[in-house]
């Protein structure tokens, strides 16, 4: 081989190798391309969800992008200190740092000269909104009943400190107040309590229901009791949910999901079949379960001083049809159940509010005033708007006033003894 072709056969060789290495160099670069092009498709993808999820939850629900639930060791769940909702500037609902429905935080020690009430229930106590299929309507912080009654309560005796403390959480039963007064109210030193129950626990008609261990939103009892791969993306979702609407969107869903398959597996209320059957059923178990709940209210109550009203709160349902404002007739729904119970649920509360000395209000009874006709009350089966919860205050007004300020009475007479002395 001379010189000139080894020399030739070189150059060939280096020119592979360059041609190879300019292919390669852009190759590369394209490679990386295409990955950072993936990458900004999902940041800008994520970034449009949470964006969509924060405005959908501001302005078309009008809902915090935070969550307003923990869970309680207790009371199986409570609100979040310091939640707020607003509609545009306007705070429209406040959760105070005590977790109470209320713009001003309380005070554990109660200021000397004050009257103190507290006001428990579920959601229709607390003010929730509607949700579909039902009309969206928010409750105003100024329009729940303790606001109302608070401003009655101040107007009619004036000059003097009262405080109406809305202590409601949506989907509490009777046995969660138990547990709350136990555990933090009792401590506030309340004069009195008001229990605004029924729609959650008083028409119960499956006996294979228990109370406290059937409650539909138990379901995170098995995720901590049979751990999964499924309830690590759960608990990711929590965390996630403290900082991401698009998450505190998802995991309400799911959780709501959750709670309805939960009381599909031991629903509180069985199958309808006619209204002796339902009237049977239900006699077999409400003794031994919200009765009994309420009877162990009452005697904490009675045990520490506190006087207590019992309210049978109004639904729907109950309502005189020709009552009804042109919204409520639209999304009437008539549950047998609650229909045939109503009665004996009446009956069964005014028996227990007899055996303690306490006062029962039924609160269908005002909102079936045909004062009221053609007025709407309700924005759902059973949760009241801002006129609803004005009915409800005046109609407590009077019965409030007598247990704060009893009227004077015989130097003889003696209080009731508590049941069974």
């Amino acid at each position: 081989m001379n010189q000139g072709t080894h020399y030739h056969r070189i150059r060939r060789v280096r020119g592979t190798f360059a041609a190879m290495a300019d292919t390669a160099g852009p190759v590369r670069k394209s490679r990386w391309g295409h990955v950072g092009y993936i990458l900004f498709l999902l940041v800008f993808t994520t970034v449009c969800v949470e964006l969509g999820a924060r405005y959908y939850l501001g302005h078309v629900l009008h809902k915090a992008s935070e969550n307003k639930f923990r869970f309680n060791s207790y009371r199986v769940y409570e609100h979040v200190p310091g939640y707020q909702e607003r509609a545009g500037d306007r705070v429209r609902m406040a959760i105070n740092a005590n977790g109470f429905r209320r713009s001003e935080d309380v005070p554990l020690a109660k200021p000397p000269g004050t009257l103190r009430v507290f006001f428990l229930g579920g959601s229709a106590a607390h003010g929730i909104s509607s949700a579909a299929p039902y009309p969206v309507e928010h409750v105003d912080q100024t329009e729940t009943v303790d606001a109302h009654l608070e401003r009655l309560l101040k107007d009619a005796v004036p000059g003097t400190r009262v405080e109406v403390i809305n202590a409601a959480v949506t989907g509490y039963q009777v046995f969660q107040h138990t547990q709350y007064l136990l555990t933090e109210l009792l401590a506030y030193d309340p004069d009195l309590v008001i229990f605004f129950d029924g729609a959650n626990d008083h028409y119960v008609t499956n006996p294979d229901y228990r109370y406290m261990k059937d409650l539909r939103y138990q379901f995170w009892r098995a995720r901590l009791q049979d751990p999964s791969v499924g309830g690590l993306f759960t608990y990711l979702g929590h965390w996630l949910s403290r900082y991401s609407a698009a998450f505190r969107g998802y995991m309400a869903w799911t959780m709501m999901r959750d709670a309805v398959r939960q009381g599909e597996r031991v629903d509180w209320q069985a199958a309808y079949v006619d209204d002796a059957t339902s009237v049977r059923d239900h006699r077999a178990v409400a003794r031994d379960q919200f009765l009994r709940a309420i009877e162990t209210n009452l005697f904490l109550l009675r045990r520490n001083g506190v006087k207590a009203v019992l309210c049978l709160q109004p639904m729907l349902v109950l309502r005189d049809t020709m009552l009804l404002a042109g919204a409520e007739r639209a999304f009437l729904h008539r549950d047998p159940h609650v229909k045939a119970l109503y009665p004996v649920v009446l009956e069964e509360l005014r028996e227990v509010a007899g055996r303690w000395g306490v006062p029962l209000v039924d609160l269908n009874v005002a909102f079936n005033d045909p004062v009221h006709k053609g007025r709407q009350l309700l924005i759902d089966y059973c949760h009241l708007n801002g006129a609803g919860g004005a009915v409800c205050a005046e109609a407590l007004l009077p019965v409030v006033r007598e247990q704060l300020w009893p009227p004077a009475t015989d130097s003889t007479a003696t209080a009731p003894a508590a049941p069974g002395t």
